[in-house]
């Protein structure tokens, strides 16, 4: 009798079962199937260790809290950075560079009176060197005032911008009208060789517009021909004209050493403010009158100081 073939252990799981069943049903092959160890091929697994990875304990993943960020800017502090940096250019004698700096800064504010105060203060370094745009700016500056809401509301502080703006503006207009008075009167005399008896005469020779002969009330401005020559009628060489002086774009005095935070919770501020006559800084907050000024507002660049018809900015030194 032919010995018994013992299955090889590299048999697949199908092929070995079915061996083992038709085998099984002559002999016993079987047993010694399982003493070889063959039955155990389809179900045998490798040791844990040689076959799966180590297991690597990974530390905990801490999260850092994100860093807190800082508030976006006010119209205000946005207003004293840029009033700032014209005031240094003007320092310097770059004054088309702070009117570009102002014009640009007025043109990005939209909240009152931030956009007023800029536009403003635009004018007001424009008078002499461009008296064209400053009086657009004064122009646009008074229906602003006249109709914006803000200024017809109950908003702190609204109405005091609103007087001070308007009395402000109305100076400007009528400093500019002086100027073209007395630049029409120069060229009347180059003409005639004098000046004329009135100004109405100066208009109807059109030597100027009908309304700037006129301040900013709707009366006369006062103009005084004077020098009088007979040759051989009589004929004036002088005058004498009503004047305003200039409203500077910054001041010296009064002038702010410094703002601090009230408190952690407001976004309310104190300054302190130098003025004439007066050796030590005072301590002021919005709303107190200080020699004759207003505190209309305080930011942390500075503060803005209202009288009628003045509106005076005072930046933090910078």
């Amino acid at each position: 009798m032919r010995p018994p073939v013992i299955a090889r252990c590299f048999f697949g799981p199908r092929s070995l079962l079915w061996l083992v069943f038709v085998m099984s049903a002559r002999t016993n092959i079987w047993r010694v199937l399982l003493t070889a160890g063959c039955l155990l091929v389809p179900c045998s697994f490798g040791r844990a260790d040689d076959t799966n990875p180590p297991v690597i304990a990974t530390p905990p993943v801490t999260i850092s809290p994100p860093a807190p960020t800082a508030p976006p800017p006010t119209d205000a502090d946005r207003f004293f950075t840029q009033y700032a940096r014209a005031v240094q250019l003007v320092r310097r004698n770059s004054h088309q560079a702070a009117s570009i700096t102002m014009d640009l800064l007025w043109r990005n504010l939209g909240t009152s009176p931030w956009f007023e105060i800029a536009l403003l203060k635009h004018g007001e370094l424009n008078e002499v060197s461009n008296p064209r745009v400053a009086s657009e700016d004064y122009d646009l500056l008074r229906k602003r005032v006249e109709n914006a809401p803000y200024f017809q509301s109950n908003a702190p502080h609204a109405a005091v911008f609103r007087a001070a703006l308007l009395g402000t503006v109305m100076r400007g207009i009528d400093r500019i009208r002086i100027l073209r008075v007395r630049d029409a009167l120069d060229r009347y005399h180059i003409r005639y060789q004098q000046y004329p008896e009135s100004l109405v005469k100066l208009s109807i020779f059109n030597y100027i517009d009908l309304e700037d002969i006129y301040n900013s009330e709707g009366r006369f401005f006062h103009y005084t021909p004077t020098g009088q020559l007979f040759t051989p009628v009589i004929s004036y060489q002088r005058y004498d004209l009503e004047a305003l002086p200039p409203e500077p774009f910054y001041v010296t005095s009064p002038k702010v050493d410094g703002t601090t935070r009230m408190d952690e919770k407001s976004n309310k501020f104190a300054a302190l403010i130098r003025v004439p006559g007066r050796m030590d800084p005072q301590r002021v907050v919005e709303d107190q009158t200080l020699d004759g000024y207003l505190i209309a507002a305080i930011a942390a660049g500075g503060a803005v100081v209202c009288t009628s018809d003045r509106v005076l900015v005072l930046p933090v030194p910078q």
